[in-house]
């Protein structure tokens, strides 16, 4: 008999446990959102109504709530749910989290523009309650209620039954910026450039489900000097590429009044946003060119890109570090003294080659690298040295035109390498004394016999001398002759 009577109570405890909970009037729920940022603001809307529902099973009765019932009509929210003949709700599109990121994304777009108000908000005094790095929403009518963030990405959908719990799904968007070495077609932190060169930047955006108003920008020393967008790709997280289009999927703003000083942005369109799903990447290639305002060596020329993206969050900054070099050439003779009068000219080879064409700049004193623009001319000497910047990392040849006055020209090119610094020089009361310089060591011919020299001068004196002797001999004689006779 106790077994049958334990048997019987066995049932009817199961019997309890399928019974759905009906949400009666007055029941109230709770919404907590554990790992919250207290600069953003978040949101709650309420989509559905909870009539029932059954926690062990997984039994959930739902209704649209009224304030919703023409975006559940759409065909964007159709994608998403069914609704049957009696009104009922039910899920029926996946259920990653890139899918119910979608559907996120386009209630609160139709929440914005047909002014449908959360039912709580965080800005709200008494609506959001946080202790340490969760907040609590209260008081809740029990239904299916969609969080929102300024982070720009959803935080989630959840359902009170009566109290619910979730993490916040704000992943902040980062950028990863990046240069192309020329010499080696590297990516990096740092390159090194010739002053009007063409450099190739890129940024890499890793983005996640839920991504809102993404806007890309890049700030430019004053050494360089914005070129173009080359190309935007955008990688799925499967591995499938595919380019922007300019004008559809985003557009370029340029010049100054762009905000924090920056000198260009790309503003990406709402629906290319709206495609990006988690693990995506956008690749943005552009261009810049090096300046004759460029810094020469030091700190380089640093080009810092950021990304802003929900309402007013801005990524951390990353930066890139373009390096430009200077050599000094000294003219001197064999004692190290300053020379002055040479010309020279710079090539990429010991012989043949191309000339690496300089220009003067506006001091009237220091050479630069031109340009392709722009027509080189010689390099000349004053005071025993002269400066040239603008130099990439590599190896050059110092060729000399016009040597000093009476000293001999180079016959072959001079060598000298750039590697990660100037080649700078100091002198001491017009000596070279030490540095890296290059030293260009002049060496002057001796003076040859000439007419009028002192040869010549000899050559009279001793044959005077011979016919002045003779002379005398000969008066000798015939003086003795005489006597004789």
């Amino acid at each position: 008999m106790k077994k049958i009577i334990a048997i019987v109570i066995t049932i009817i405890m199961s019997l309890t446990l399928v019974v759905p909970v009906m949400a009666a009037p007055g029941d109230e729920g709770s919404v907590t959102i554990n790992g919250i940022s207290t600069n953003n603001t978040y949101e709650l809307y309420k989509l559905l109504d909870l009539e029932s529902y059954n926690v062990t099973s997984g039994a959930y009765s739902y209704k649209v709530n009224s304030a919703w019932n023409a975006f559940f009509a759409t065909p964007e929210a159709q994608d998403y749910i069914v609704i049957d003949g009696a009104g009922y709700v039910t899920w029926k599109a996946a259920e990653d989290d890139d899918t119910i990121a979608a559907f996120a994304k386009i209630a609160l777009a139709y929440a914005k523009v047909n002014s449908i108000a959360p039912v709580k908000s965080s800005k709200n005094p008494g609506d959001f309650v946080i202790t340490g790095d969760s907040g609590k929403f209260s008081g809740l009518e029990l239904g299916y209620y969609l969080v929102d963030s300024t982070v720009g990405a959803l935080c989630g959908l959840t359902t009170t039954n009566p109290d619910a719990y979730i993490v916040a799904k704000n992943v902040i968007p980062t950028i990863d910026k990046q240069v192309e070495e020329d010499l080696t077609h590297q990516w990096g932190d740092v390159s090194t450039a010739d002053i009007g060169q063409v450099i190739n930047f890129r940024v890499t955006i890793n983005v996640h489900a839920g991504a809102e108003n993404y806007v890309l920008y890049d700030k430019f020393p004053t050494g360089l000097t914005f070129q173009e967008i080359s190309t935007i790709e955008h990688i799925k997280s499967g591995g499938s590429s595919s380019s922007l289009t300019l004008d559809t999927d985003y557009t370029i703003e340029t010049g100054a009044g762009l905000p924090d000083g920056a000198s260009m942005r790309i503003l990406f369109s709402k629906d290319f946003c709206d495609s990006l799903d988690t693990n995506d990447k956008v690749i943005v290639y552009y261009t810049a060119m090096l300046n004759r305002n460029a810094v020469i060596a030091g700190a380089g020329n640093v080009n810092t890109a950021w990304l802003t993206f929900g309402e007013g969050n801005k990524s951390a900054e990353d930066f890139t570090t373009t390096y430009t070099y200077a050599i000094d050439i000294v003219k001197t003779d064999s004692q190290n003294i300053l020379i002055d009068g040479a010309e020279f000219k710079i090539y990429d080879a010991l012989t043949g080659g191309s000339e690496v064409k300089v220009v003067l700049m506006d001091d009237g004193v220091t050479y630069r690298r031109a340009r392709d623009d722009e027509s080189g001319i010689s390099i000349v000497v004053k005071d025993g040295k002269v400066r040239v910047v603008g130099f990439d990392n590599g190896i050059y040849y110092l060729e000399e035109t016009v040597a000093p006055s009476g000293y001999n020209k180079l016959t072959s090119r001079h060598k000298f390498t750039i590697s990660d610094a100037n080649l700078d020089s100091v002198f001491t009361d017009g000596i070279y004394s030490t540095g890296s310089g290059v030293q260009v060591i002049n060496k002057t011919g001796s003076m040859l016999p000439e007419t009028g020299g002192l040869g010549t001068t000899l050559f009279i004196v001793v044959g005077g001398m011979a016919v002045l002797c003779a002379g005398v001999l000969l008066f000798a004689k015939k003086r003795m002759s005489q006597i004789a006779e």
